[in-house]
């Protein structure tokens, strides 16, 4: 597939994913598709592999707060890659991890989707989670630096 085939593929998986239509989300990714969090381990849900997983994740994740949406600033392509670079915001709610604090952050995050045979193999999200805590109120900002 060429650039913009892979990009139509991308912003059609998100409006799958946005509008919680589990069976066309799912049909984007190979069967063994792994997506990583950069930075994040496993055990804190930072490697999501296989469908089973990737549907659980889809089911648990926290619907979008109205104009919260993640938006789009770039997205890029090539013939086996697209990048899609977006702003997410929100009031922190928290997850399994993390208790939520209510308190609104804004971000940006990157995310590099592989693509083979007109599905994503796999996708990486580089996103910078310590200026969300700060933002959110779960780390002090005065005791990060000197």
């Amino acid at each position: 597939m060429g650039a913009q085939e892979n990009i139509k593929l991308v912003q059609e998986l998100q409006a799958a994913f946005r509008a919680r239509d589990e069976e066309r989300y799912l049909s984007f990714w190979s069967d063994s598709a792994l997506s990583r969090v950069a930075g994040v381990p496993r055990a804190l849900g930072g490697v999501t592999q296989g469908k089973e997983q990737r549907r659980e994740n889809l089911r648990n994740a926290p619907q979008p707060q109205p104009g919260a949406e993640p938006r789009v600033h770039t997205i890029f392509a090539d013939d086996k890659h697209v990048c899609v670079v977006q702003r997410v915001s929100g009031n922190f709610s928290g997850n399994q991890f993390f208790k939520g604090s209510g308190r609104p952050f804004t971000t940006y995050e990157c995310i590099v989707y592989d693509i083979e045979n007109g599905r994503i193999a796999a996708s990486t999200t580089y996103m910078n989670f310590l200026d969300v805590y700060v933002q959110a109120g779960l780390v002090e900002l005065s005791k990060l630096t000197a």
